[in-house]
């Protein structure tokens, strides 16, 4: 079965619409129901058992897809195109199309100019820890402090457990933190017979926690130990 060039233009267009369908879908889920940055008690960046940068992951693939398909159809379409072209702007047709172009490529920088620039509510995301050390560092060296001082909006125990990642074991956060694993087993909700020389990051794709409510978690276990302060 030969299919003609209505027969494209229709499989096209319908591939078109599933992949917008999906950026749509996929924007609403990452902007209105899957928190970003840090996570507050009982919330999980999993919805369905899938991350949200995994989410995140499929919103581009699409978006590639829903690309190709555009050009496609452009092609297919391109007598039309030319020809309305013709018709609506004469002998400037050219430059119309052009500006077309154009406008479809300065739309991103349009979004650039209005978003604001290094705004503060986002400082600490998406910053490495090395990243977090320097800029306290260089926070302090301004103020005339110590470059090891602590900042005080650092959580009680920070020193500790904001090196801990997904490479870790239980049994070396333990290590590193003086927290015992089954406290932190505990706290978590996890179940009491996890291994304890698990990778946090296998642990997490099977319970559907965050890394930082790890740290979170060790965080208040070390507060709790502390002695209170006299006045």
């Amino acid at each position: 079965m030969k299919l003609s060039r209505t027969d494209w233009k229709y499989a096209v267009d319908t591939l078109m619409f599933l992949c917008m369908a999906g950026i749509v879908l996929i924007g609403l889920l990452m902007g209105f129901v899957i928190p970003e940055g840090r996570l507050g008690p009982g919330q999980s960046k999993y919805f369905l058992g899938i991350h949200r940068h995994q989410w995140g992951d499929i919103h581009l693939y699409l978006s590639l897809a829903f690309t190709a398909l555009v050009v496609v159809h452009i092609v297919l379409a391109w007598s039309w195109i030319k020809g309305k072209a013709k018709d609506l702007f004469g002998r400037f047709w050219k430059g119309a199309m052009a500006l077309s172009v154009a406008a479809a490529v300065l739309v991103p920088a349009v979004f650039w100019l209005a978003a604001s620039k290094n705004d503060p509510a986002y400082a600490e995301f998406g910053e490495g820890e090395g990243r977090q050390a320097g800029r306290v560092a260089e926070t302090n060296r301004q103020a005339g402090e110590p470059s090891n001082k602590v900042s005080p909006d650092t959580p009680v125990g920070a020193p500790h457990e904001s090196s801990i990642t997904g490479r870790m074991t239980l049994r070396e956060v333990e290590q590193a933190t003086g927290v015992a694993a089954k406290d932190i087993v505990t706290r978590l909700g996890l179940p009491a017979d996890v291994s304890p020389d698990e990778t946090l990051g296998k642990l997490r794709q099977a319970y559907a926690f965050e890394i930082q409510t790890v740290r979170d978690a060790v965080a208040e276990i070390l507060k709790a130990k502390r002695p209170p302060r006299w006045p």
